[in-house]
């Protein structure tokens, strides 16, 4: 199953790939990642983000450092699986009205959605994880779960201070202004479930939050003008793998039906590059191995068809992908490359 996975993450172009909730149930998709690596049947780098119970006293990895972990991690792949962060979840989905927001569903008045964990309670598991020196990466869709999160993370760190920390929200999808400069007041990075624009945009619109909430999900033009680190991602497979399918939605705020959603969000197609790349691996902490090509990097990179800012912007999702190498060696499209 992950083989198969990988041979369609590589024809997109991917070359590092992230696990985002590893442990949720149990570890034995640890183990998977483990072997696939070992057994050379996944090529390409793979970063995994623990589930914090997990981590907890008493638990497989409770008295893991994060540098004991990843040690480990990296020593029983050969270097090719790595620790992400420590992951925790803070609300659901804005479809499902699991999402926490400060104001109520737009059909559903009485709706506001839960936090899965009391403010106290969460503020200390993120003090504790924040001490041992963990990264933590926490899952927040709701505005009002956006808060909680920056409210724990702040509590983190005036509690015990620490500079480069690189804290993120994953999805970030109904941030506020005032939520975005409090990321970057706290120097918290953001991944933005870009692909909701498209998939959810028209009936977030028209169902879960009215005109003027849905209009701005996945602000990020905010976040760039803000300075925000920040990239994007699809959610896999909650909707399908493609980096440029959703660099294509960052630029146009396309929907399903053909709308425009907030086009006072759009980014330009450089940016959203840069943000599937070199900011990417930033939020990696691998900014001086990958996200560029340049001499003394990884020589990780993907061919296209066409250059993405050269094209009009509704045709960057149907640019093909011809060639992904993995520290210079061809693992897709290697004969359409040496023909042509």
């Amino acid at each position: 199953m992950l083989g198969k996975a990988s041979k369609d993450y590589v024809a997109q172009g991917i070359t590092t790939n992230t696990d985002a909730a590893v442990g949720f149930n149990n570890l034995e998709d640890l183990e998977v990642h483990l072997k696939a690596a070992e057994q050379k049947i996944n090529p390409m780098r793979t970063r995994l983000m623990i589930m914090h119970q997990q981590l907890r006293e008493g638990q497989p990895f409770g008295g893991y450092s994060p540098a004991q972990l990843d040690l480990e991690l990296r020593e029983r792949s050969g270097g090719w699986v790595k620790l992400d962060s420590a992951k925790m979840f803070q609300d659901g989905s804005i479809q499902g009205l699991t999402g926490a927001l400060r104001l109520p569903y737009y059909q559903n008045q009485d709706v506001y959605g839960d936090f899965i964990h009391h403010q106290e309670a969460f503020n200390e598991e993120v003090l504790d994880l924040h001490r041992r020196g963990f990264r933590i990466t926490t899952h927040g869709n709701g505005d009002r779960a956006i808060g909680s999160i920056l409210a724990a993370y702040e509590y983190a760190l005036s509690n015990s201070p620490r500079t480069g920390h690189r804290h993120r929200i994953e999805d970030v999808q109904t941030a506020t202004t005032e939520d975005i400069m409090k990321m970057r007041e706290l120097d918290v990075a953001g991944s933005f479930f870009i692909n909701h624009v498209y998939y959810w945009g028209d009936r977030h619109k028209q169902i879960f939050l009215g005109p003027e909430r849905g209009r701005r999900i996945s602000p990020l033009a905010e976040a760039v003008a803000h300075n925000l680190l920040f990239t994007l991602h699809s959610d896999c497979p909650i909707t399908p793998i493609s980096p440029l399918f959703s660099v294509w939605a960052a630029v146009n705020r396309i929907t399903r039906e053909g709308h425009v959603l907030g086009p006072e969000q759009r980014i330009d197609v450089e940016t959203a590059l840069k943000s599937m790349t070199i900011f990417g691996a930033k939020l990696n902490f691998d900014e001086s191995r990958s996200g560029s090509i340049e001499i003394g990097k990884q020589a990780d990179f993907t061919i296209l068809e066409a250059d993405p800012t050269a094209v009009h912007p509704e045709e960057i999702r149907d640019i093909a992908i011809l060639a992904t190498f993995i520290d210079g060696n061809p693992v897709y499209g290697q004969e359409k490359v040496m023909t042509t």
